[in-house]
């Protein structure tokens, strides 16, 4: 065979790869939502099971999770592992997993509150030990944090959520169902952009009352905020700007559908950042809400009767063109309208939510009315698919906003019902004989914080890229589609442990690495 021919098979294998790898990710119908939540529900369960094994661990084995390492690893193993399992080999046994995971964590509470009282017999009464306190009711029980471990728990997981479903969707082990949909349907990894919005917004500078508008500080101090906002906005740019010069470059498969051409997820993060940051300029975040609403209906009715949505899903010539840079990339661009209503939505949940509440009685009504608004989202969802258009991803559409939020405050919620359970259990399980002190309660908690989630929490983007670089570099060194699944489970667990265990040395190091 001579060198021509040689290079000629070359050729066609490369192509007829890089087929089978378009045709992977392809014509992808998704599932129903219902699933994709259950999926997910898996990660509060896990927090659940890794609060509720700590004490049992602390009262058969003493002060052993305070060991930084065993506490790693008993948080990948509770906190990273569980998702894991949940997208790939267990994902056709969704509801045996849930039930099995709290099952689990019910009967450890049982347990605790079982051994309690054996523990309190072999402990002698200290000499200057103070009066126990007189029981207090349930609604005057303390639960006051400056960020409510929920919400740190809901980002924190997420970001572990999409670093898994990132790599996962490579392989064969990651059913086809929870992939990018092609026009419409529901599928894991359409969520997941919008849910990255929301979780941005609700700790974003205007969630958090520190924005400065007109109103506040005049046109100078407008102009000030902006800058700041569009500086720190400029490492989304220069990432995407790497991105795709890598894509482009390295001959990386990509879907041309889920932004186009030339566009991906780090331009539409800047532009949200700063659009919406623009618009509050001259908007008081109070009324983010009604923001939020005028500009998801106004921006379907734009889709539905201009004729927005056909140019979004079949070009300017109805034959999906990609001439000029418009036509290339118009799933990016239109697409950011949704996403910026997501934002203001987002925005709003964060104020809320920060509201400073010190008592138990104070969560649990905030606890109940964000279950009323999920209900009255997931109703709003069935009508709008219906009688408007199915959720479609690539318009960000009213149907896909709309579930974005109920899908997110859902998983708030459930993130909230464990904290309220570990406010009981801290109460009435979870506690010494006698009473302690207040620093000595610090020096010696029950239950001690996540090292993985204090490691996470300050590097959420970082993490990302390292997920995104990490990515492409398995799917250039190895045939993702055709491995088998003790392969593929192999390389997404050393993946996600490399990752647990870069964010575990910048927080030994003390390193902070953050854009805004």
């Amino acid at each position: 065979m001579s060198k021509t021919q040689g290079r000629e098979v070359t050729d066609d294998v490369v192509m007829a790869s890089q087929r089978a790898k378009e045709a992977f990710y392809t014509n992808l119908t998704g599932t129903t939502p219902f699933e994709i939540s259950l999926a997910v529900a898996i990660g509060p369960a896990s927090e659940l099971l890794r609060w509720t094994l700590i004490p049992i661990l602390v009262m058969l084995f003493g002060g052993v999770v305070k060991n930084k390492w065993l506490g790693f690893v008993l948080d990948f193993i509770t906190l990273v592992i569980p998702l894991l399992l949940a997208f790939t080999v267990w994902s056709d046994f969704l509801q045996r997993f849930l039930v099995v995971l709290l099952v689990t964590s019910a009967t450890l509470l049982l347990a605790a509150y079982l051994l309690q009282p054996m523990k309190a017999q072999r402990v002698k009464r200290p000499s200057k030990a103070k009066t126990v306190a007189a029981s207090r009711p349930l609604w005057e029980l303390p639960m006051e944090s400056e960020q409510p471990l929920f919400m740190t728990m809901f980002r924190v997981h997420g970001m572990v959520a999409s670093a898994i479903a990132i790599l996962a969707v490579d392989f064969p082990v990651f059913p086809r169902r929870f992939g990018k949909t092609e026009t419409y349907g529901t599928g894991m990894m359409d969520v997941a952009v919008g849910a990255f919005m929301f979780m941005n917004a609700i700790v974003s500078k205007e969630a958090r009352g520190k924005h400065q508008n007109i109103f506040s500080c005049g046109i100078s101090g407008a102009v000030k905020s902006l800058t700041k906002t569009v500086v720190s906005a400029l490492p989304l740019f220069l990432l995407g700007t790497v991105r795709l010069i890598s894509v482009k470059t390295s001959g990386y498969h990509e879907h041309v559908s889920e932004y186009g051409v030339h566009w991906n997820f780090f331009f539409t993060l800047a532009v949200v950042i700063v659009g919406s940051s623009a618009c509050l300029l001259f908007i008081p975040t109070s009324l983010s809400v009604p923001l939020s609403l005028a500009l998801a209906v106004g921006y379907q009715h734009l889709l539905t009767n201009h004729g927005l949505g056909q140019f979004v899903l079949t070009g300017s010539d109805g034959r999906g063109s990609r001439e000029g840079l418009l036509d290339a990339n118009r799933e990016g661009l239109v697409s950011c309208l949704g996403y910026v209503a997501i934002y203001f939505a987002g925005v709003c949940a964060g104020k809320f939510l920060l509201i400073r509440r010190t008592l138990f009685f104070d969560w649990w009504l905030a606890f109940l009315l964000l279950n009323v608004v999920n209900v009255l989202l997931w109703i709003l969802l069935e009508a709008t698919s219906v009688y408007i258009e199915p959720v479609c991803r690539r318009t960000a559409n009213l149907p896909y906003i709309i579930w974005t939020l109920s899908f997110c405050i859902q998983l708030l919620v459930s993130y909230m019902l464990v904290d309220i359970v570990l406010a009981l259990g801290k109460e009435f399980i979870w506690k010494s004989p006698y009473k302690l002190s207040a620093n000595k309660v610090a020096k010696h908690p029950l239950l001690p914080d996540s090292i993985l989630v204090s490691a996470l929490r300050p590097n959420l983007l970082l993490i990302f890229l390292l997920c995104n670089l990490l990515t492409g570099v398995v799917n250039m060194s190895m045939d993702t589609v055709s491995q088998p699944t003790p392969v593929s489970m192999s390389v997404l667990v050393l993946y996600m442990l490399g990752l647990c265990l870069i964010a575990i040395g910048l927080h030994v190091k003390g390193m902070k690495l953050k854009f805004w």
